[in-house]
């Protein structure tokens, strides 16, 4: 069933982007893109450049020595993790509590950092499953959704809830019969919205498909990252673990159980770090 009208012509009265985010976005589909212009970009943002230079010298991404200079900052981290740095600085900003999912404001946003980190491990683990560089930006995003569906829908969790136990069926599923739309495709509808590449629309449409209809690396990806991240307890919020996922995107990415337990792992332990990056409370 499509988006009713008057939702999506709520979604259409959402902001736009800031500038900075629309002119990174694509270098997501441009491999000649330099550092040089990225730094070119945010160099005038001074929000933007400081927190960057914070995060380069953050235990997360810190090297052998201090770094001073944006360029430097910019070099140290590439174009993609720069990408994911601004966006995710603006989706903290933009980020509001979400008691219909159970989640707070930091859980709601911690839960998309994560699934792009995990995302970053996936890659090295699987090198030859063509995952593309624009996954992590898809798994930073992948829930936005659930962002708008609480801006616009007053609902207790009590009633999704009670919905699940009442038929036996996921909470995505319950989405779908209480308002005709689940946070995917709603999510999916904000990324087209702000222009963001055809791929990461898709993996944010299809992270919740069950067979996935449309086979691409970068929704296995996602699927697989958004269950590492709420293995190691991040945005279960509501929801939990009430989801299923096509196992056919293990199997596709040639990740072995071994391997998700090693990002899993990982990610754990990179966890204290990224809350301090971005200044979560531990």
């Amino acid at each position: 069933m499509p988006i009713p009208a008057d939702f999506l012509n709520k979604i259409q009265r959402l902001e736009p982007l800031p500038i900075t985010i629309q002119k990174m976005i694509p270098a997501l589909n441009d491999e000649d893109v330099s550092l040089a212009e990225i730094a070119r970009i945010i160099e005038f943002d001074q929000a933007i450049a400081s927190n960057i230079l914070k995060i380069a010298n953050s235990a997360l991404y810190a090297g052998w020595f201090q770094i001073t200079s944006l360029r430097d900052a910019v070099m140290r981290l590439g174009t993609n993790v720069i990408l994911e740095l601004v966006l995710g600085q603006y989706l903290k900003k933009i980020t509001v509590a979400a008691p219909m999912y159970d989640l707070t404001e930091d859980d709601l946003w911690l839960h998309g950092a994560v699934t792009s980190m995990a995302i970053n491990l996936l890659a090295k683990e699987c090198p030859k499953a063509g995952i593309p560089p624009a996954a992590p930006i898809a798994g930073l995003v992948h829930d936005i959704g659930k962002l708008i569906m609480v801006r616009y829908l007053q609902v207790e969790v009590f009633t999704i809830l009670q919905r699940c136990n009442e038929k036996g069926i996921t909470f995505v599923e319950a989405e779908q019969e209480l308002f005709g739309f689940d946070h995917a495709e709603v999510g999916a509808t904000v990324a087209k919205k702000w222009n963001f590449p055809a791929e990461v629309t898709l993996a944010i449409e299809n992270h919740h498909k069950n067979p996935v209809p449309d086979t691409h690396p970068i929704i296995d990806a996602v699927v697989i990252a958004n269950l590492v991240a709420k293995t190691v307890g991040i945005g279960l919020g509501a929801e939990g673990m009430n989801f299923t996922i096509d196992h056919a995107c293990r199997q596709r990415l040639g990740l072995s159980f071994e391997a998700f337990c090693r990002i899993s792992a990982a990610t754990a332990v990179s966890l204290n770090d990224l809350k301090t990056a971005y200044g979560i409370k531990q």
